[in-house]
């Protein structure tokens, strides 16, 4: 059974997130204090954290950041905030996902679902390569010149995706459904974001040393 963190102050929201999730069949725990959330996520493993950081003493960035500190653990963010620099400061900080207010339940699940079948642990024992990269398939572990890198989930997505990818060009589209599991009215933009995190991690002197713009097309990794 899948174990879901629900961290979240408004108590009649965090009944409509509950009530979405437990028809899945996943087992929640529902915090509406952000310090007693990163506890749990300190002694405990969790699939999952929905983050609404709305009304929080905390800032939501750091929050993130604090988890990220020590677990792997898929992070979405729930928020009424409309501004996309908000949002960003939330991926930045580590998150995976975020989900702007009014939602569908629905809508909330399938994000949930699409990042859970990406870490439900049936990936083959693999690593795959380019150049001096590696990422370990099942553990999303990440290595460049045999020193690790600290990569969100999304991150090590993105990235192994490309790899297994190498020498195609892959449009914003293709990424956008095969890396975050869905297909909806997602901004594409939100690929050429993640694209820059990758290159700031990857320490690129050029910026095409490993992922490649091809201007009106995508992404490519070539050899």
């Amino acid at each position: 059974m899948k174990q879901v963190l629900v961290i979240k102050n408004e108590r009649s929201l965090a009944k409509k997130i509950v009530s979405g999730l437990k028809q899945e069949g996943y087992f929640i725990l529902t915090l509406h204090n952000e310090y007693q959330g990163l506890n749990i996520v300190y002694e405990q493993d969790w699939d999952i954290i929905v983050l609404d950081w709305d009304s929080l003493s905390m800032s939501g960035p750091e929050i993130c950041r604090q988890i990220r500190a020590v677990k792997t653990t898929p992070i979405i963010i729930v928020t009424d905030n409309v501004s996309s620099k908000d949002c960003i400061a939330g991926l930045q900080a580590g998150a995976d996902d975020y989900i702007r207010k009014p939602f569908v339940k629905e809508e909330l699940v399938e994000r949930i679902k699409a990042i859970l079948r990406r870490t439900d642990g049936n990936l083959p024992n693999e690593t795959f390569g380019f150049k001096d990269l590696f990422v370990d398939a099942a553990s999303n572990i990440v290595t460049k010149g045999g020193e690790n890198l600290s990569l969100t989930k999304r991150e090590s997505d993105l990235l192994l995706f490309l790899i297994k990818n190498k020498n195609k060009i892959l449009s914003r589209e293709m990424l956008l459904n095969q890396v975050w599991g869905y297909d909806t009215a997602v901004n594409p933009n939100v690929v050429d974001l993640y694209i820059g995190y990758l290159r700031k991690k990857l320490k690129c002197e050029e910026k095409d040393k490993y992922i490649q713009t091809v201007h009106g097309r995508g992404y490519s990794m070539t050899e």
